[in-house]
Formats: structure tokens, C-alpha cells, sequence
């Protein structure tokens, strides 16, 4: 009827855009009746799930065809929620001393977060196209797949040793803490028009500028993508390699923890054997600092064949994992021989004892 009303008053409808979606539907695809005992009611959902994941369902499912809902569907949904919510709570933990006016520069960031930022910068690209579609789908798809592939998978596990053992003001804690910020930042301003309480509750947590409405996260704009944090050709293919390294590595871990060769990564000294088919795609990945990245106390390269794990993806590398003989620090749990060399702290390594001594 506002249609009807609107041309014969105006001459013209009273939106600019129409939106249509499908039929709200059961698990099975059927359509939901009183009589089949198969409709939910939001009523049920929400003192069960909360109403932040009826939002998310909501925003997952793709409109133009029939959604269904059900309770295995929530359940699914839940683990997702619990992803991103998990991020948030981890940076949050990490921020302590952390002013956001103050931020390491970008230039002086570490390159592990000069490539996270870059991945950051390519999530708001996504899901700012994706909301001017209305394709919301794919803004929870994007955010959750960044938490879990490019966060959870690899850049929080990689960082998490230096946010919790490197000094507190030391350059590589606050470039990684400058980092999360932003990610933290940016992440609950694209987070906001979906999970809007949960939003909110990550936005009066944590820190601002001076130049953020602390008040509630809806009173500020969605974040920029900006162009310094775009990588060059050259470093992209950095990254790539150094990734799909590090992927084949963890393969070769892996291996070696179910044949009780190593617990955790840390009791693991790495040898990558370079034969002369990988020797191009090394050199192009020199200065990596490889055991930071595997998650490792030792990595060593040597040039040329060896026994290990052949990867797969990787031609011509060979991967030889065995146990670190060297004492583990109590401290940041790394095997090192610095470990005993200072008489007042035996039990930790070099960089743990400067570390504590500010």
C-alpha cells in the first residue's frame, strides 16, 4: 500500500531499493506451519542462543534463496560466534599498556605485521563491497574466515610469544600490540550492523583515540582500507612462499608429534634440507626468520639433499624434525643454550633475562 500511495502522490515509489528473500524454511527444507509442529519461534531461540547469533543467522544465510532455520543450524552458527568472539577476547588480553596515540609507526613495524595489516586492509575491502551489495553473507563469511585462517591459524599463534615474553615496551610487543589494535579496531566497526551487542561490549573494552566516540561503536564510521598497508608484488610473494613453507613444516610436526618425537613445537629443532629445484624460491625468502614462524626453538637450512619429510607442495625441500637436546627456559618454555648462563636467573634464557630486567 505505501507503493500504491507513494506514485499516486509523488509520482514515485517511497525507497530507492528493493530487497527480496526467500521463504524462512526448516532444516529439511520444508516450508514452516503450525500444523507440522516444524516453525521456531524467535521467542524459543533467543534466551537459548542470545539474540546476536538470530542476528548472525540472519546475516549468513543468502536471502534470494529459502533460509532454514533449526536448532543443529544454531548450534553450527554458535561454534562461528565463538571464533569471532574468541579473537576479540584474545587481542583484548593483549592490549594491556597498549595507547592507541601512540602507535608504532607502519614503517617501523615488524614484516609479520606489515603482512597481517595487508590482510586486514583486504577484509574491509570485502565486506564494505559486500554491504553496499547487501550481500551480508558474505561479510560474516569473510570475517570469520579471517579469524580463523588468517588470525587463529597463524598470525596470533606466531605473535603470542612476543606479546607475552618480550618486554613490555620493547619494539617487537608494542608493533605487535600497534597491530591488533587495528585489526581489533577494524573488525568491530565491520562487526557492528550484525552482532551490534557484542559489538559494543568489545567497543567499551577496549582503548581508543582520542579521535573515536568511545560512547558506542555505532557512533563511529566503518574503517578505512588504507593504501600504505598494501604490499608490493616482491613481498607478496614473500609471504606466499614463506607460508606455504611454513604449511609444509607444520606437516612434517605433525608427523613427528604422532610418532612421539616431540610434544610441542617448541621442543622441536627444523632442518631444511634445499635441494636445487626449492634453492630459487629460498633465495627469494631470505632473512626469514624461520623458527619465530614454525613456532619452533631451532631452524637451520642446509643446501642440499637430506633423510625427512619430502613435501609435497614444496619440490625439492625435505623437511628432518627432531627434538631440541638444548635446556628449556621456564620463562617463554624455548630451548636455548643461553638457558644457565646467567647465575641469578639459571632457569631462563638471554632473552628472558633481559626482558625482566627492563
Amino acid at each position: 500500500s505505501s507503493l500504491l500511495t507513494a506514485v499516486a502522490c509523488r509520482g514515485s515509489a517511497p525507497y530507492r531499493i528493493v530487497l527480496t528473500h526467500g521463504w524462512t524454511v526448516d532444516g529439511e527444507g520444508k516450508a514452516m506451519h503450525k500444523s507440522l509442529g516444524n516453525s521456531i519461534l524467535p521467542d524459543e531461540l533467543i534466551p537459548k542462543y542470545g539474540a546476536d547469533l538470530l542476528r548472525l543467522w540472519a546475516a549468513s544465510s543468502d536471502y534470494r534463496a529459502d533460509m532454514r532455520c533449526s536448532d543443529a543450524i544454531f548450534k553450527q552458527l554458535s561454534e562461528k560466534y565463538l571464533k569471532i568472539r574468541n579473537t576479540a577476547r584474545f587481542i583484548l588480553g593483549n592490549l594491556y599498556g597498549f595507547d592507541p596515540d601512540n602507535p608504532v609507526p607502519y614503517e617501523d613495524l615488524l614484516p609479520l605485521d606489515k603482512w597481517a595489516l595487508s590482510r586486514l586492509r583486504t577484509l574491509i575491502e570485502k565486506c564494505i563491497a559486500a554491504y553496499e551489495r547487501y550481500e551480508f553473507h558474505l561479510v560474516t563469511y569473510a570475517i570469520h574466515n579471517f579469524c580463523v585462517v588468517d588470525m587463529s591459524n597463524l598470525y596470533l599463534d606466531v605473535i603470542k610469544d612476543r606479546l607475552y615474553c618480550e618486554a613490555e615496551d620493547s619494539l617487537a610487543r608494542r608493533s605487535g600490540q600497534t597491530t591488533i589494535y587495528y585489526i581489533l579496531d577494524a573488525m568491530v566497526r565491520l562487526l557492528a550492523p550484525i552482532l551490534s551487542f557484542t559489538a559494543n561490549e568489545i567497543w567499551l573494552a577496549m582503548p581508543h583515540t582520542k579521535a573515536d566516540d568511545s560512547r558506542n561503536v555505532m557512533l563511529n564510521d566503518m574503517p578505512k582500507a588504507r593504501e600504505e598497508w598494501k604490499l608490493d608484488a616482491k613481498t607478496q610473494e614473500y609471504w606466499e612462499i614463506s607460508l606455504r613453507l611454513r604449511d609444509e613444516v607444520n606437516k612434517a610436526l605433525e608427523l613427528a608429534r604422532a610418532e612421539k618425537m616431540i610434544g610441542k613445537p617448541l621442543e622441536a629443532k627444523v632442518i631444511l634440507y634445499v635441494s636445487e629445484p626449492a634453492r630459487e624460491s629460498f633465495e627469494k625468502i631470505a632473512g626469514q626468520d624461520f623458527k619465530t614462524l614454525f613456532i619452533t626453538s631451532e631452524a637451520d637450512v642446509v643446501y642440499g639433499q637430506g633423510e625427512g619429510y619430502a613435501a609435497e607442495d614444496f619440490p625439492g625441500l625435505t623437511i628432518k624434525v627432531e627434538a631440541c637436546d638444548k635446556p628449556k627456559c621456564v620463562r617463554c618454555w624455548t630451548h636455548s643454550s643461553s638457558v644457565g648462563e646467567n647465575p641469578e636467573h639459571p632457569e631462563l634464557c638471554a632473552r628472558c633475562v633481559q626482558a625482566i630486567s627492563g
